[in-house]
């Protein structure tokens, strides 16, 4: 048996229950709202803060830019968009375990490869899909309140999102392959959420090698004061834990589901 064995079928599966569960509809609502509540949030900070600051009280912000927008749209796509990759993403090997399904499929002529690889296929697309609308809401919105972001930095700032996001979706599945329900897959992942956008901050070596270099050099990038090999060292390295997490995910499943 080859070790892709059914995974076209299993993938399109994938993304066919990505629509009709509104998997989909949630993923591009949740990243449009980080987008244009990025832009919104910005343009409005000055006369937020006069509003909140009261009389007798001297604020001085400063104007704010489309750097500032894409700095505000980085945090708030490693928040509740990153939480939700884990709450789509949670119970799809561990409650297709404990209801059945998984042993149905992988008594099939498929592999197990293609099985995980069908997971991550379907939510990826399906994160994927969510993030260009989001980053597209975050363009459009800015050059009207703006003026326009310099794409090609801004596609490195999101191709780094992609990849921590990939990073977060890896881990989520690796959890649920090792444990036996969703929730405590979803509990596990948070843990590895938090290890992943804090511990890097704490200690450098490991930051410089991770998506999370990108996302806190956001600024750098879009002003051209950093970039170069670190980006290429953060990708590979979010690249690298990706896989990990996969080896790990895939010798859970063939061990639990042998």
């Amino acid at each position: 048996m080859s070790a892709l064995n059914g995974y076209r079928t299993l993938a399109w599966k994938e993304v066919r229950e990505s629509a009709a569960t509104s998997r989909l509809l949630i993923a591009v609502a949740v990243f449009a709202l980080a987008g244009f509540g990025a832009v919104a949030l910005t343009y409005y900070l000055p006369e937020l803060v006069r509003t909140q600051a009261g009389s007798g009280i001297a604020i001085t912000v400063p104007k704010q830019t489309a750097v500032d927008v894409v700095t505000s749209y980085v945090k708030d796509v490693t928040q509740v968009p990153a939480l939700a990759v884990i709450l789509l993403a949670m119970g799809s090997i561990a409650d297709e375990r404990a209801q059945g399904v998984a042993s149905t499929i992988l008594c099939r002529p498929v592999s197990r490869l293609a099985y995980l690889l069908a997971k991550v296929t379907g939510h990826g697309l399906c994160l994927l899909a969510a993030l260009i609308v989001g980053a597209l809401a975050t363009l459009t919105y800015t050059a009207l309140l703006f003026h326009p972001i310099a794409v090609g930095p801004f596609a490195l700032v999101n191709l780094g999102l992609a990849l921590l996001l990939l990073d977060i979706l890896t881990v989520t599945l690796m959890a649920s392959a090792l444990l036996g329900s969703g929730v405590a897959a979803g509990g596990a992942a948070f843990v590895g959420y938090l290890l992943l956008t804090v511990v890097p901050g704490l200690w450098s070596p490991l930051g410089d090698s991770l998506p999370t270099s990108i996302t806190s050099n956001a600024r750098g990038l879009m002003t051209g004061s950093w970039g170069g090999l670190g980006v290429w060292r953060s990708l590979g390295g979010g690249l690298g834990l990706a896989l990990l997490c996969l080896m790990v995910a895939l010798a859970a499943v063939a061990r639990r589901d042998a």
